[in-house]
């Protein structure tokens, strides 16, 4: 039932809005929250969710590379 629900929730969320919901809340850790996002999905068998976090991933790593003056949204 959680691997359902997890999924519902994953088709709600965009990778670009989950991307930049972890920069805001996590700041330079957000890829560091996605890597052990992959490995746990990695471990419970979970192609799809592990597709979904490589891809937050990627997004994460180009808005992390833009340069941004201070004051400046991710957006």
């Amino acid at each position: 039932m959680l691997e359902r629900s997890q999924a519902r929730a994953r088709e709600k969320v965009s990778v670009r809005a989950m991307a930049h919901s972890l920069i805001v809340v996590c700041g330079d850790g957000a890829r560091g929250v996605t890597m052990r996002h992959i490995a746990r999905c990695l471990d419970q068998d979970l192609p799809d969710d592990v597709l979904f976090w490589l891809k937050v991933r990627n997004q994460i790593d180009w808005l992390m590379r833009t340069s941004r003056r201070e004051g400046d949204s991710i957006q």
